[in-house]
């Protein structure tokens, strides 16, 4: 047994973030352990020891305290456990920022106007250097260098947030970089999302929207000995040309290295207060996968493309097999048309990289940009080029992968890959809602119905703390209203349902995941404000309990839509929100409670109970129907147990009744698709939610994949049936929004969902999948499962449980659990485990009422005995009708038949006609034991 790894505030050897005295250390294990544990955890800043546990039992390896730290100073932290005789340990390391104390150094940039990017210089000579750390930030984009060579592995540094609020320094470790001698420290500044075009306001977005200047402000201190030599920015540095003329997020870069650098003078100080730097929230933005193209090809009209084979946003590097002097440039595209390169769904982002060579055999990359794209278009290049003269690279910010869930069914397996390479994409410092076109804002929607997907494939902690940061800052701007995306670069509209309701919905799914007080300390204001913004809004339309007549987004997209634009479903606006207003309250009561705030608890907790009251009084008629006659509607009031007690049922039969009528398909936009699964699994409907999640005809996930996506599409029908790309001047092919369906195939489908540091294992076990396998992220550590059917009556599991947690086994259909051939409780503690179900009735898929007619007409046995049960049934058999009835099912026709003089079933009628289905199997499980 091993500590495989320690996590200082959810990072690993954290520099310079900003850690608030307050530390969250995890120790994982290498495998499970089930002896009785003793730990101990010591910190030390050199050799004095700083905190001291001494040794006490462990129930987990979770160390939670507050710790007085000092800025600018490196600790060790030794995490020691004994188990039995067998004494391990593991030492790892965190450095603090600034914390309080204030940079150094000055603001610098130039004068000049019409300058896109520009270099700052400095040289100093060195001793005998020990230690050598860089501080930095930028306004905008900056990259560093030491003697011409990069500093660090993170790009687009110092990421995005709002520059006129906070801005974050950057820690480097250059002791191993700076030697003895004569040094050059350069700094390349480029617009990036400070000055750059950007935002909705102004088509194709508005320069300058934080300024207008570049500068940077640094401070390198390297310890000679007893002495310590400080680099700081001021009116000595040197200002030179850069080689990159122009740059932007949408317009790429136009990069000439056959352009001489051309001095500007001494640098100006500009007027940048350096109150507004911070320690580091944001996670570094890395190169990470790697992608060479699968072909080259030559297009109907002649253009030289690359095809990748993935969408992914990023850049391509090359090798620099261009003459001096010539001018090449690479376009940048999602996708295909009739067999051309096309690029109007990036509307007027131009999304280019031009490129002067200098002749000299190299690799060329962008600096201050990137790009969404599977496909890249070469202009200019020579002939003879390669495969391998090319390279896509994924920048994503740093979060370690997870989660991840496999079955035996390829097309599902291509989905959940394109659910994460959507949040890869789109998870670059901000949650953007697309990567590629005029756009790439932090929409607050998009993220907050994504966030519990994306903390399940990934550890988004720390991601989701900045983002949650950026949010309380501009509340603080608006009085509590949050903006429709954030950063808020353009706009002032916000204060809308679900999307502003990011500010509860994001802080609260971290904590659930992590059981870390840190954000919800972070954010616990802001949470609070939001919900009192809604409820002076409330009472200024008249109703302080319930949210209406305002203006809001809606469903979003939904297929239901009565929208002239097409944009919203057809479910009240006033429900969602009203909805979403009794949710953010009931939040933030239940993250008061775990603050320990009694007054706030109680508080927040009685205003829901009077919104629940409300919408009812309000949503429901006297007979117990709710007013919201959609699936989304319907979907909001299960999951968020909106409804008179006595008419739970009733709903659940007009949800089922609402997607039969549309052939068993859904017609949810980006409100009620997160909701719609879990609304149907939660109420005893998992074979309807399993027929909506695997069907393959449009709308659909599965159709997306049959239609060659490699991401999550912003529309059901981004694609057609064709291969044509919908021309609606908003059509995005990575947009991670309706991947959130993968949160419910991590708790129903593979059958984890997380209870604290617990979890309940309730996979939904069907023929439709003779295999599936994954695990999730504890905060103790990996829970991992694998199921197997082995024939009709017994499913063979494994199962991984860490340190730490338990596991609660509530498995439907249970006859008999074993465990080396021995009854197997229901509640394992940490340890790897083999066991075998039976079940009782057999692993057997069945038609039923609610299965169309089309699927089982031409079975004549099932027919002859269905007749004496269906009264229509005859009439059914009338030429022409089952062709024109055969997509419905005998439930929906018993309801639409009352027209012609049947009855609707009853509850009696529906038995028996599914007892006489339960007899023709049509899908049974083959006996896989070798």
């Amino acid at each position: 047994m091993k500590i495989k790894k320690i996590e200082i505030n959810h990072m690993t050897n954290p520099i310079g973030f900003r850690m608030e005295n307050h530390l969250h250390i995890v120790g994982f294990l290498n495998e499970p352990l089930s002896q009785c544990v003793k730990r101990k955890l010591v910190i030390r800043n050199g050799r004095t020891v700083v905190f001291d546990t001494d040794w006490q039992i462990a129930k987990n390896l979770i160390f939670d305290f507050s710790l007085k730290l000092r800025p600018i100073t490196y600790y060790t932290v030794d995490l020691q456990l004994k188990v039995e005789s067998e004494v391990i340990h593991k030492t790892d390391s965190f450095e603090t920022g600034l914390m309080d104390e204030k940079l150094p150094a000055k603001w610098i940039g130039s004068n000049k106007f019409g300058l896109h990017s520009l270099i700052l210089r400095k040289s100093f000579t060195t001793r005998n250097p020990k230690k050598a750390r860089l501080y930095i930030s930028g306004l905008g984009l900056y990259e560093a260098y030491i003697d011409g060579v990069k500093v660090g592995d993170e790009f687009l540094t110092p990421g995005f947030t709002n520059y006129n609020c906070k801005l974050q320094l950057q820690t480097y470790d250059l002791t191993k970089t700076i030697k003895k001698g004569r040094h050059t420290l350069s700094v390349m500044l480029g617009d990036g999302w400070y000055r750059s075009k950007l935002g909705l306001k102004v088509h194709g977005g508005q320069p300058n929207n934080y300024g207008e200047k570049l500068m940077a402000a640094a401070c390198l201190r390297i310890t000679e000995g007893e002495d310590e030599q400080i680099i700081a920015t001021d009116e000595s540095w040197e200002i030179l040309t850069s080689p990159i003329s122009h740059s932007g997020i949408y317009y790429g870069e136009d990069l000439d290295d056959n352009r001489k650098a051309e001095s500007l003078g001494l640098a100006t100080l500009m007027n940048k207060p350096t109150e507004h730097l911070s320690d580091r929230l944001s996670l570094p933005i890395k190169i990470h996968e790697h992608f060479h193209p699968l072909k080259i090809m030559r297009t109907p009209k002649g253009s030289l493309v690359l095809d990748f084979g993935q969408n992914l946003a990023g850049w391509v590097i090359f090798k620099n097999m261009i003459p001096k002097g010539k001018r090449i440039s690479i376009e940048y595209g999602e996708t295909l048309q009739n067999g051309e390169f096309y690029r109007k769904n990036l509307r007027s982002a131009r999304a280019k990289f031009t490129y002067i060579s200098d002749g000299v055999n190299k690799l060329v990359r962008p600096h201050f940009t990137y790009f969404g794209f599977r496909y890249i278009k070469l202009n200019g290049f020579p002939e003879g080029i390669s495969l391998d003269d090319f390279e896509a690279v994924a920048l994503y910010s740093s979060m370690n992968e997870s989660g991840f869930i496999r079955t035996d069914n390829s097309l599902v397996n291509k989905l959940f890959n394109n659910i994460k390479w959507g949040q890869k994409s789109n998870f670059i410092d901000i949650p953007t809602d697309c990567p590629q076109r005029d756009e790439r804002l932090g929409w607050t929607g998009d993220a907050a119905i994504f966030a519990k997907t994306a903390s399940y494939n990934m550890d988004t902690f720390e991601f989701f703390k900045k983002f949650s940061k950026d949010i309380a800052i501009e509340q603080n701007l608006q009085s509590g209203r949050v903006p429709l995306y954030v950063p808020r670069v353009d706009t002032d509209d916000g204060g809308k349902a679900v999307w502003s309701d990011a500010a509860t919905l994001i802080p609260w799914i971290s904590y659930q995941r992590s059981m870390d007080l840190a954000i919800l300390r972070q954010n616990f204001d802001s949470m609070m404000s939001w919900v009192d913004w809604i409820h002076d809004r409330a009472k200024c339309q008249g109703n302080e309990y319930l949210w209406l007549n305002d203006d809001q987004l809606g469903d979003w997209l939904a297929l239901d839509t009565e929208d002239i634009m097409k944009l919203k479903g057809k479910t009240p606006d006033d429900l969602i929100a009203s909805a979403f207003y009794y949710y953010s309250s009931l939040i933030v009561g239940m993250a008061a409670k775990k603050l320990g705030l009694k007054h706030e608890s109680l508080y927040y907790n009685q205003l829901a109970e009077l919104i629940k009251k409300s919408f009812i009084n309000h949503f429901f008629t006297d007979d117990g129907l709710t007013i919201a006659d959609t699936q989304t509607g319907i979907a909001i009031c299960l999951v968020f147990k909106l409804y008179p007690k006595e008419v739970k049922q009733k709903l659940v039969q007009k949800l089922v009744e609402k997607i039969e009528k549309r052939n068993n398909h859904l017609d949810t936009g980006f409100v009620g698709t997160p909701l719609l699964l879990p609304a149907l699994t939660e109420n005893n409907q998992e074979k309807l939610a399993l027929r909506l999640f695997l069907n393959e005809d449009y709308p659909s996930w599965l159709y997306e994949v049959k239609h060659g996506a490699t991401t999550i599409w912003e529309r059901w029908n981004s694609i057609d049936k064709n291969n044509h790309i919908a021309d609606n001047g908003m059509n995005s092919l990575n947009h991670y929004s309706n991947g959130a369906v993968m949160s419910w195939a991590y708790e129903s489908l593979l059958g984890l969902k997380q209870e604290g540091y617990n979890v309940i294992f309730k996979p939904f076990i069907a023929p439709q999948f003779l295999k599936v396998s994954g695990q999730i992220m504890l905060p103790t550590g990996l829970v991992k499962v694998s199921w197997k059917i082995r024939d009709a009556r017994h499913v063979q599991f494994q199962i991984s449980v860490p340190f730490g947690s338990k596991l609660q086994i509530k498995i439907k259909n249970l006859k008999t659990l074993t465990m080396d051939g021995k009854s197997c409780p229901e509640n394992l503690s940490s340890g790897n485990y083999q066991l075998l179900l039976t079940t009782k009735t057999p692993i057997i898929e069945t038609f039923d009422v609610h299965t169309p007619i089309q699927e089982y007409k031409d079975n004549k046995k099932l027919t002859e005995k269905l007749k004496n049960l269906v009264p229509f049934w005859s009439f059914l058999q009338i030429p022409g009708n089952m062709e024109h009835f055969g997509k419905y099912s005998l439930f929906q026709l018993s309801h639409e038949m009352k027209g012609i003089g049947f009855k609707p079933f009853s509850n009696k009628d529906i038995n028996r006609i599914n007892e006489l289905f339960k007899s023709f199997a049509y899908l049974g499980v083959k006996n896989e034991q070798q």
